[in-house]
């Protein structure tokens, strides 16, 4: 069974989903944008100490400064600067000939990887900018064994992480980002839950409400397929009304279409199911006979047993007729104690062969009402189509039947006066 959920809950937890998901793609931007602007300042700052610190050791190199004093030039640079530190480390070249100072390590190396300079964060407060020295053509006066664009050594300056300073311009930008962010994705968070708990169940109930204006699947019910109380309520309420709104149909066509009393069709469906038996015969081009039947001595059982004891009667001829009919073959009620049969691929001799039968049942059989027996002759008039109409629709053949029927119930009649 689905958990419920009321729309104010469910507005509530999608403004709490989406505000958990604006949070996150800040924080994301915010410390990609961090990074960004510290990696970019990190090599700003310590390009500009390496300039001055490598121009300082230059010109002490150039004038034939000894390895003593460049390391004390160094010192007096970290004593002037007592939150920056320098340190020079010297490359295979000027160990080789010099034999003095820091090697140059293979993590240095690594964090330079053919690059010119590098940033590196040892921790949250140190970080480190590394920078290469190559040789060039007039420090080959000295260096030997060497050619240019070696590495001669790296400058590492280290300063605390504190003199990073982010511009103002991005941190406006990433305030701009994470505005944006949080508003898109609010939208989608509230879009989405608002097309799969609300739009689109009220979407299905506007179809399925225009299938009922034209009385198409009433029996099918309605499935929202949202969580929601508010909606689950509609669909109930819709789906309760649906079934009566069914029941309503279902006794009104068959008011419209049945008699109520012996269950045939009504006068009222004649000229359809006439005219659909008339087309399929012509399109199959087989024969089709209309029977008019008129029950012998029924105004008589009316006034002398009561219209109970005719409506019992008419009840029990349709149970014999229907019987002995084909599931094909239709019988309609055109009034009173008449009534038309309709014969799909039925010759007109093999029509009167099958009532002659069942009048011979309906005598045998005859009704019993409070102890008397009372017969249910009946006399018929038969018609075939389309061999016997002069009009293409056939609608003249009900005439014809209905003659013929009239001439058969004369006969009886003057036989049994005989």
């Amino acid at each position: 069974m689905r958990p419920l959920n009321s729309l104010k809950n469910a507005l509530f937890n999608s403004l709490y989903r989406s505000s958990i998901i604006s949070t996150a793609f800040a924080t994301i931007i915010v410390c990609i944008l961090v990074f960004l602007s510290i990696e970019k300042d990190l090599r700003e700052e310590g390009k500009y100490l390496g300039q001055l610190v490598f121009k300082e050791l230059r010109q002490a190199m150039n004038r034939g400064a000894s390895y003593d004093e460049v390391n004390q030039l160094i010192d007096d640079l970290n004593r002037s600067a007592p939150d920056v530190s320098y340190s020079m480390y010297r490359g295979e070249g000027v160990q080789s000939q010099f034999g003095l100072g820091r090697n140059l390590t293979e993590e240095i190396s690594q964090h330079l990887n053919g690059q010119n300079d590098a940033t590196h964060i040892e921790s949250l407060d140190k970080i480190h900018y590394f920078r290469a020295i190559q040789f060039k053509q007039e420090c080959l006066q000295c260096h030997t064994g060497v050619s240019t664009g070696d590495i001669a050594g790296v400058l590492d300056v280290s300063f605390p992480a504190s003199r990073v300073r982010i511009p103002i311009t991005e941190v406006l930008m990433g305030l701009f980002l994470v505005f944006s962010v949080t508003i898109i994705s609010s939208y989608l968070a509230l879009s989405t839950d608002l097309l799969s708990h609300m739009i689109t169940p009220l979407q299905r109930l506007e179809r399925k409400l225009k299938e009922t204006e034209g009385h198409h699947d009433l029996d099918e019910k309605l499935e929202l397929g949202s969580n929601l109380k508010e909606i689950l309520s509609i669909e109930h309420s819709f789906n309760a009304q649906q079934e009566l709104l069914h029941q309503a149909f279902q006794k009104v066509e068959e008011v419209s279409i049945y008699d109520k009393l012996t269950s045939t069709y009504n006068r009222h469906q004649l000229d359809h199911l006439f005219t659909e038996e008339t087309v399929r015969a012509m399109r199959q081009q087989k024969p089709m006979t209309i029977a008019m039947i008129d029950l012998n001595g029924f105004k008589q059982i009316n006034d002398t047993h009561g219209h109970q004891a005719g409506d019992e009667i008419l009840i029990h001829f349709c149970s014999v007729l229907t019987k002995n009919l084909r599931i094909t073959d239709k019988v309609i009620r055109y009034g009173g104690d008449e009534f038309i049969v309709l014969l799909p691929d039925c010759k007109r001799d093999e029509a009167e062969q099958l009532f002659q039968r069942i009048e011979r049942i309906t005598t045998a059989e005859p009704y019993h009402y409070k102890g008397q027996v009372l017969f249910t002759q009946f006399s018929t008039g038969i018609a075939e189509f389309p061999h016997e109409a002069d009009s293409e629709n056939g609608f003249d053949l009900i005439q014809t039947a209905d003659e013929r029927m009239y001439k058969e119930k004369q006969r009886k009649k003057t036989r049994n006066v005989k």
